[in-house]
């Protein structure tokens, strides 16, 4: 029987037949699981929801809501539990329909009881249970979705997978990043954290040289290294992150580490794990990011929700913030309201910012809706711009993206945006950039 933090492993059983039911209880309970049971797929909808168990087992026959339609519902919503399915009328077609889709494991009745033993023991340790440990310590939820993603990014720890995080702006994905470094057998070594719209192209190219012994593949060395903003990078660079990736994925290969036990070229022992506001399909299609790059990235893409997806983690999120930055307020039962009906563009990172702002401009203990919801409405005030200031922002990104790319060579940018040197002289000067600022700093 298996174990996660000190706890017995949660089954949910579900069967219209009260005696099957209680015959698997008993067997299971036995073992030492902790074991649940249901005797519908809408009850068991409902067990799952509250109890978040790390596999069920589930008959195949039942009334309105069958086996495998209880097994399309609970693989929307946590993909990656395991489910076994139990039938007296079980057939070899039912049983390869029911594992393409992705059920664990089918097993005909009358089983043999050490068999289901088995089984369960193999399919929960693919499904550890998540706990309350440090790792995930940061990550404040009760979201059905956020604890199938922190389950799947707990497996990417353990496994020491190469991952592409995808998720917008202030939704949490540095914070994921660390929960996964704190969660597998890196955790006591270096985590590295580097936003690739920070450095000119040239100098991130000479950071990700795995051979540098002073770029960052060296700085995370046993440890983790996390790329913001993957997109952004330069050909060149996602050359040499390729070239990482694919030196570390040869070097699992059994075969490869018989022929040479020396470290290949371009290789280094860290854990690559890559962030990027959105997906990069399109960017692959216009070939500003190659694909071959992405499809190591992504041999496990976690999607990280905005907070209008995961919204019953308002609540929970607010009381946490305003504990941290006003111990002792409250918010009124109104204020809470007005968050929960928030649209928060901003995601988890507004809803904190928004938290601190109130909870340090109000002198009463209780915190009313008046005061959040003006602090909302400034927020939404000041995501709004002018055409003019949205125009004038988008010409400065493009000028700072243009000398992150030309390493600050004045003449190269000025032929890429199409103007003359003078005119681009005065764009610079116009957004107080210098060239200078943009030339290669790495030595």
């Amino acid at each position: 029987m298996l174990k996660a933090s000190g706890q017995a492993a949660r089954i949910l059983i579900v069967d219209d037949d009260q005696d099957m039911l209680h015959l698997i209880s008993l067997r299971l309970s036995a073992a030492g699981y902790q074991v649940s049971a249901a005797e519908s797929g809408e009850a068991a909808l409902l067990s799952f929801r509250e109890q978040r168990p790390q596999m069920v087992i589930t008959d195949l026959r039942m009334e309105k809501m069958d086996g495998l339609a209880l097994f399309d519902h609970l693989q929307a919503e946590a993909p990656t539990l395991p489910v076994i399915i139990l039938t007296a009328h079980g057939t070899i077609p039912d049983a390869v329909a029911a594992t393409r889709r992705g059920v664990f494991s089918f097993l005909t009745k009358p089983f043999d009881g050490q068999e289901l033993l088995r089984r369960v023991t193999d399919a929960i340790r693919l499904s550890p249970a998540l706990d309350t440990a440090n790792w995930r310590a940061a990550l404040i939820t009760v979201s059905i979705r956020m604890e199938e993603l922190l389950r799947q990014a707990r497996r990417v720890a353990e496994e020491n997978r190469t991952t592409l995080l995808i998720g917008p702006a202030g939704a949490g994905k540095t914070t994921l990043a660390r929960a996964i470094h704190l969660a597998g057998p890196r955790a006591g070594q270096p985590f590295v954290s580097l936003s690739c719209t920070d450095y000119p192209a040239t100098e991130l190219e000479e950071i990700l040289n795995p051979n540098n012994p002073q770029g960052a593949c060296a700085q995370a060395e046993g440890g983790v290294l996390y790329l913001q903003d993957i997109g952004a990078l330069s050909h060149i660079a996602q050359g040499r992150l390729f070239s990482l990736l694919l030196a570390q994925l040869q070097g699992d290969d059994p075969l490869h580490r018989l022929e040479s036990s020396a470290r290949q070229p371009n290789s280094a022992n860290v854990q690559v794990i890559g962030a990027s506001p959105r997906r990069l399909d399109s960017s692959m299609a216009e070939g500003r990011f190659r694909s071959e790059l992405y499809y190591l990235l992504s041999r496990t893409l976690l999607h990280v929700p905005p907070l209008s997806e995961r919204c019953e983690d308002i609540p929970v999120l607010a009381a946490h913030f305003l504990a941290s930055a006003a111990p002792g307020k409250t918010l009124a039962p109104a204020a809470m309201l007005a968050l929960e009906e928030g649209s928060w563009p901003g995601n988890v990172r507004q809803l904190k910012n928004i938290i601190e702002q109130v909870a340090t401009g109000n002198l009463t203990e209780l915190i009313p809706e008046t005061t959040v919801r003006r602090a909302m409405r400034d927020f939404d005030d000041d995501s709004l711009i002018a055409l003019d200031d949205a125009r004038r922002d988008f010409e400065r990104d493009y000028l700072i993206r243009l000398l992150q790319n030309t390493a600050g060579n004045v003449s190269q940018a000025a032929r890429i945006a199409q103007r003359n040197r003078t005119e681009f002289y005065k764009l610079l000067a116009r957004h107080a950039l210098d060239p200078v600022n943009f030339k290669q700093r790495f030595k």
